[in-house]
């Protein structure tokens, strides 16, 4: 046996590549999506469904294609730590994660700061759903991993929409549940339209004046489209009440296109909320039928 070189190993597979060899790449000059049978405001596929983790007081796992999420609640439960006074309301704590497989570039098994970010805009996103009031000097904790991501806003909208059935499959009282969706701000077609100016007297030459089209609204972008994107913004959102509980903005882009998909994304939390409402009158009468 040579002990000065390492020997591989007796089984071997092929590494995971993020395109094959004969696989097209997609780019916004195509004038279509990534996914040709979806249309700009289409949403992808949602499967939803409550009671993953046994040992939480709730759960949920969600599911849009490439994007894979789970959700554990604990909860609610005294707080212990010394130093605390009597809180007339509960704590929140969120905790969001990558696991270490989920993206294309392997994640650290400690947080890092933009998992961080994510977690206290998670807690912001909740709170205003959750009567916390009625829980003093007690914490509920939220856990979401993510196993596979497609996307960050569209997989960020899904953790919050997860984190929200867990919340009320662990019969924590809310006033209404929490729907959140994304949409990114795409410029289709790349091609620029230069208008040569008449000629000048005077010995200046002025530049070409050069347009390009307004971005297009496209909801619920996976990873491919998210590479070519102008902006994003993400918004959680309350049916029952029509109310914004959070705004998440990246990019700049014009005052009348964010209107325009906050709006879109309202339409979509609308369609996410009757998927929520049916994956909780599922886990009701599987607890019936028990």
């Amino acid at each position: 046996m040579d002990r000065k070189r390492v020997p591989g190993p007796e089984l071997t597979v092929p590494p995971l590549v993020e395109y094959a060899l004969d696989q097209k790449r997609w780019s916004p000059q195509e004038e279509c999506r990534h996914d040709a049978n979806r249309q700009p405001e289409d949403l992808r596929p949602i499967y939803l469904k409550t009671g993953l983790i046994s040992q939480a007081s709730g759960s949920a796992y969600i599911e849009l294609e490439k994007t894979k999420i789970a959700c554990g609640v604990y909860g609610p439960r005294p707080i212990k730590k010394s130093g605390y006074g009597f809180s007339g309301t509960g704590t929140l704590n969120c905790e969001f994660k990558f696991a270490t497989f989920a993206c294309v570039k392997r994640r650290n098994h400690i947080r890092d700061p933009q998992e961080r970010e994510l977690s206290m805009i998670l807690t912001q996103a909740l709170t205003p759903a959750v009567r916390l009031e009625l829980l003093p000097k007690s914490a509920i904790d939220v856990y979401i991993t993510v196993l596979e991501c497609d996307g960050l806003s569209s997989c960020f909208a899904a953790a919050i929409t997860a984190a929200s059935v867990a919340l009320a499959h662990a019969g924590i009282e809310m006033i209404d549940l929490v729907a959140a969706c994304s949409a990114s701000y795409v410029i289709m077609d790349r091609t620029l339209s230069s208008a040569v100016p008449p000629p000048s007297t005077t010995s200046d030459s002025a530049p070409a004046a050069v347009s390009l089209r307004p971005p297009t609204i496209i909801m619920d972008a996976d990873l491919e489209e998210e590479k070519f994107e102008e902006g994003s913004i993400m918004v959680a959102y309350m049916p029952s009440l029509n109310e914004v509980t959070h705004v998440l903005q990246n990019g700049k882009v014009d005052r009348s296109i964010v209107s325009q998909s906050v709006e879109h994304c309202i339409e979509a939390c609308n369609k996410i909320y009757a998927v929520m409402r049916h994956a909780l009158v599922e886990s009701i009468d599987e607890k019936q039928t028990r």
